[in-house]
């Protein structure tokens, strides 16, 4: 080896330390690494969803049944509370919890209002604290 520059045919000293430094070993050792780091994130997707107890299927159910969706607020609930509804179980399970009334739409007391809601804004569905849904 010479104390000059590099020569193509004869690798330098800092070349080889490097080239020696990654083994295969320390390879496989890396790829158990990113795998763990990956079986991980899997657990804790899993184990998320294993706490939601199924909130957001019986929500999604809960919404195939709606035809429309009306927003309202606090004082309207209270009216509708103060009428006899109750609200759903599934909206009271979300977090932060949503007062979701099913009213049919004969029951539906003039007072309450609310603003109409396409079913399919779900942005909107989550924002808001209070629902009438009015079933098919």
């Amino acid at each position: 080896y010479s104390r000059g520059p590099c020569r193509k045919h004869v690798p330098c000293p800092a070349e080889v330390r490097i080239l020696a430094a990654v083994t295969p070993s320390d390879r496989l050792h890396r790829r158990l690494r990113e795998m763990l780091a990956r079986v991980e994130i899997q657990r804790w997707e899993a184990r998320r969803v294993k706490h939601a107890h199924g909130v957001w299927f019986r929500l999604q159910l809960l919404l195939a049944e709606t035809r429309r969706t009306l927003v309202i607020t606090a004082e309207e609930a209270s009216i509708l509370r103060s009428g006899g509804f109750e609200p759903h179980v599934v909206g009271l399970e979300l977090e932060p919890p949503k007062l979701l009334f099913v009213v049919p739409d004969g029951m539906l007391p003039p007072s309450v209002e609310g603003r109409e809601l396409p079913i399919q804004d779900g942005r909107q569905i989550l924002l808001a604290s209070a629902m009438v849904l009015i079933p098919f």
